[in-house]
């Protein structure tokens, strides 16, 4: 969120100029360059940073360009020693290509992550382009240093991998932007979430996206993804990302572990995010969820679970705590996606909450069909001096809404079973999915079905009692199944 200044000292020197207040005056950069933005005063265009499907922009903006020399990637870094101390910097970056009257976003950073201000983006170049750099005062005019380095690459690597698709409790739809050029495909290797990359599953696809069948339940897996360019050529892989199936009940948040944050998702207006910095403010364990207020604005906060799998009439309880020294606004919400559009179901809501002490509130829900839904955490505050009010130890439950009648119309043979558990109906409900569960409520296998009658195979379950539940377009039955 500043200026340049044009002067090169060597070729990795320092770049700093007064010109750069409008795209047609952008200062040229080159790979190696430390530039020095000063304050941010020139004109601005819409950012391209892409927040919960909003674009914003500052109200002005500085101006830089790089022409690349060689295909390959560039690297924008406001992430420098000077630009924490004495004072600690907020940037954003945006890149465009096209001409100043008809520019075309490439891509942008905000902040590195919920802690770090700063800005880093990596963006592939083709020979002979030039890309437009524009610093923004979205969050701060102050001056700072930005550091430009340029690698050559034959094969480029997948840049953006998007928010995953088709979300089921056993099976996901893995997105990511296409590689630049023209690759022949692309490997996924993925696992258990944190493993080792080269222990994994790999898996190979012709498009930019793919299907993982197969998952567990209420599981978080980590994934790479590298571009095949064909001839044994490979780009280097991904960065680690992760993915969660859909959440079944019950389930705990406790903020404890980062498998359990998998899934989950924020947006918001002002200070939010994961706090330990004092142990002793969890309500259990050591971490928990803040809000923040500031004195400019009123918040509007959200904290978005990942994913559940609702069964129709499922009824859900929802039980969590808070803490706030002052007069606070939350909402609980649920909505079919993780934005604050979709959030049309307000299931609590307290705008006087003001509770020292840790002290619980219970919320319910009762799916209207089955599916997936997201529950959302909505700090609505009024403008005030910053406070933190904490959110801890989240819980759901919930309670099936069986249909008897269903029920009886329902056949499962043989039961006890060794291998395989036959099912059919008098109704001629058609099943969309059975759902294995343990006597503690663990889903331990599921099925897709779309049939009237079939069979499920439960070899792979140990010995015992399990409750079957049977999804259908008339309603949900649930009978007893005894694996021998």
């Amino acid at each position: 969120m500043k200026k340049l200044l044009l002067l090169f000292f060597t070729v990795a020197g320092f770049v700093s100029a007064n010109a750069q207040t409008s795209c047609a005056t952008a200062v040229a950069v080159a790979d190696g360059a430390t530039v020095t933005v000063p304050a941010i005063t020139g004109t601005n265009q819409v950012a391209c940073n892409n927040v919960n499907g909003e674009l914003t922009t500052g109200a002005f903006g500085m101006w830089y360009s790089f022409t690349a020399t060689g295909n390959g990637q560039v690297t924008l870094s406001s992430d420098l020693p000077q630009n924490v101390a004495p004072s600690s910097d907020d940037t954003r970056v945006s890149v465009y290509t096209g001409s100043c009257g008809s520019l075309v976003c490439v891509d942008g950073n905000d902040d590195i992550d919920g802690t770090n201000y700063l800005s880093v983006l990596t963006f592939d170049v083709t020979i002979g382009t030039t890309y437009y750099i524009q610093w923004d005062n979205r969050w701060s005019s102050a001056g700072f240093d930005f550091t430009v380095a340029f690698v050559a690459v034959s094969c480029y690597p997948v840049n953006t991998i998007n928010a995953p698709t088709n979300v089921a409790t056993n099976s996901i739809t893995l997105n990511w932007a296409a590689a630049t050029g023209v690759p022949q495909g692309y490997q996924v290797e993925y696992g258990p979430f944190g493993f080792a990359q080269g222990a994994g599953t790999t898996l190979t696809t012709a498009t930019n996206s793919i299907t993982i069948p197969g998952l567990a339940p209420s599981t978080a897996y980590s994934y790479y993804i590298r571009t095949d360019c064909g001839l044994g050529g490979f780009s280097t892989w991904s960065a680690s990302n992760a993915f969660t199936t859909a959440k079944v009940c019950p389930q705990t948040v406790g903020f404890e572990t980062n498998p359990e944050l998998v899934g989950m998702s924020t947006f918001g207006n002002g200070a939010y995010g994961l706090s330990a910095n004092a142990p002793a403010n969890a309500q259990a364990g050591n971490y928990y969820w803040i809000f923040n207020t500031n004195a400019a604005a009123a918040s509007n906060n959200w904290l978005f679970t990942a994913p559940f799998s609702l069964q129709a009439n499922e009824a859900v309880t929802i039980t969590f705590w808070i803490r706030c020294a002052t007069v606070r606004s939350l909402r609980l919400t649920v909505g079919n996606e993780a934005l604050q559009a979709s959030q049309t179901t307000q299931l609590w809501a307290n705008a006087a909450l003001n509770n020292p002490t840790y002290t619980q509130f219970t919320a319910t829900y009762t799916a209207p069909a089955t599916g997936i839904y997201y529950f959302g955490f909505n700090d609505i505050s009024t403008a005030q001096a910053t406070a933190t009010m904490r959110l801890d130890s989240i819980n759901f439950t919930s309670v099936l809404g069986t249909n008897d009648y269903l029920a009886s119309k329902f056949s499962v043979y043989p039961n006890p079973s060794t291998n395989v558990v036959n099912f059919s109906n008098e109704a001629n409900a058609v099943v969309s999915t059975i759902e294995m569960a343990d006597l503690n409520g663990r889903v331990v296998k599921t099925a897709e079905v779309n049939a009237a009658d079939g069979q499920i195979s439960i070899s792979d379950l140990a010995a015992g009692i399990y409750m079957m539940t049977i999804s259908t377009d008339q309603g949900v039955a649930v009978k007893k199944i005894v694996k021998q």
